[in-house]
């Protein structure tokens, strides 16, 4: 029996289909399936330790920095490469989204905001009901905001603000007036701005809503 079932999970290894042709192989699919569910869990524990050390090696260069951020950059792109590793060779792991969204934020703080963009998008279109799914919406328009891509920008926190009803959602109708207001649409900027104050009015973003309304009129 064990050289059955092992001689089966290697044929669906090499052949990646599942071959039914009676009991004794649905005893041996039973089995591997056990397997397969036990691997996957090491292979997640393995993404999450090294997420785990990537941020803790991020953080102690962080402590250490050189006068020109040498070492800031070097690690940042340690870090890239390792995450883009897991991206690669990882991407059945439940810790992939967490990866896909550390991504994007490496990029941006390297200012590269073209791969940036390419890895929230990435995340967004495989992981859009994920709970960071509305984070990286704000992460990806601040990279659009960085580009000058003012109206790209405006979607991704407009999107966000349009589903919810929070402090985060009153941030968002602050980032999205700011884009408005530096693309001339005063009146877009004006319906967003006061938006933020009905939304949180004691919040911090109402405090510099206001201001700018009151700049405005």
């Amino acid at each position: 029996m064990k050289e059955t079932t092992l001689k089966v999970l290697r044929t669906l290894n090499k052949y990646k289909v599942i071959i039914v042709i009676g009991i004794g192989v649905a005893i041996a699919l039973s089995v591997g399936a056990v397997y397969f569910v036990t691997a996957n869990a090491r292979k997640t524990e393995v993404v999450w330790q090294s997420l785990w050390k990537i941020n803790n090696d991020l953080a102690a260069s962080a402590q250490r920095q050189d006068k020109e951020g040498k070492e800031r950059i070097a690690s940042l792109n340690t870090a890239a490469d390792a995450y883009k590793y897991i991206r690669d060779n990882m991407s059945s792991s439940s810790a992939t989204p967490w990866v896909l969204f550390q991504l994007g934020n490496i990029y941006y703080s390297l200012k590269n905001y073209d791969e940036a963009v390419r890895a929230y998008n990435d995340f967004l279109n495989k992981y859009s009901s994920h709970p960071l799914a509305p984070i990286a919406k704000q992460s990806l328009g601040y990279a659009y905001e960085e580009k000058g891509l003012l109206k790209e920008a405006i979607k991704q926190f407009e999107d966000v603000l349009a589903v919810n009803n929070n402090l985060f959602a009153a941030q968002e109708g602050w980032d999205a007036g700011r884009c408005y207001e530096k693309l001339g649409q005063t009146s877009d900027a004006v319906r967003l701005y006061a938006k933020v104050v009905e939304l949180s009015p004691n919040s911090n973003w109402a405090t510099m809503a206001q201001y700018r309304l009151s700049a405005i009129k």
